[in-house]
């Protein structure tokens, strides 16, 4: 049974040139202090568990927004949806680095296929790293969430080889109100459509012709853009 336990190593970086620093993001950047030439780096820490604790499996280059109007390009970045923290890496480090959560406002990781981009918003008091779903006129946002599902052994006398722990995803979805709060969706097709009464005609017609399966973002982010042009 693989090991959850998070191991923080401090690794000594000698910097010699700005470019050498995680993802050219400023220094202040990480919970260490890089004039100090210490950082955290944790790659290690899932050894042994199924999948990956980030939402993609490898960094990708992207934009990092921050505070003071900071924009930082082309980073080498990824989204550790168990911690939810910004992570990221350079080409010249073995390790990730945490990137200090008060100081993003919003990251973009992009692949050839698509782009993911993240906004931070208050979720139940406490900043979150949430995905946006659509962008004209009503807005959703998407929590992904990875934790440790344990393995089942089966008993005490079990034999059997091949089994680990594996990451499990969650997902939730939030309806951003007028006044800038966040609405939290039941994820089910009732759910839907108790949020939205007055589409519910429109609804049990989309979901008569098209597939639902709330555990694909992919697919929650069609409905509801469906139903931001729904409601103009």
């Amino acid at each position: 049974m693989a090991k959850a336990l998070v191991l923080i190593g401090l690794f000594l970086i000698f910097f010699a040139s700005r470019a050498q620093l995680p993802s050219d993001l400023p220094p202040n950047s990480a919970p260490f202090n890089f004039s100090g030439m210490q950082v955290a780096t944790f790659d290690h820490r899932y050894d042994g568990v199924k999948g990956y604790h980030t939402l993609l499996k490898d960094f990708v280059r992207g934009v990092v927004e921050m505070k003071k109007d900071q924009r930082y390009e082309n980073v080498l970045i990824n989204y550790d949806a168990v911690a939810d923290n910004l992570i990221a890496k350079s080409d010249k480090m073995e390790g990730a680095v945490l990137v200090r959560k008060d100081l993003v406002l919003r990251f973009v990781l992009k692949t050839d296929e698509e782009e993911y981009v993240f906004e931070k918003k208050t979720v139940k008091g406490m900043p979150a790293f949430l995905l946006k779903l659509t962008y004209e006129r009503e807005i959703f946002y998407c929590r992904i969430t990875k934790s440790i599902k344990k393995v089942d052994l089966g008993g005490p006398y079990n034999t059997s080889q091949g089994f680990s722990d594996e990451f499990k995803e969650e997902l939730t979805y939030f309806y951003e109100l007028v006044d800038g709060s966040l609405q939290e969706i039941t994820a089910s097709k009732k759910g839907i459509i108790r949020a939205f009464p007055q589409l519910e005609k429109e609804l049990n017609q989309y979901f008569k012709n098209n597939k639902m399966d709330f555990n694909s973002s992919q697919q929650a982010q069609l409905l509801f853009m469906f139903i931001s042009e729904s409601l103009k």
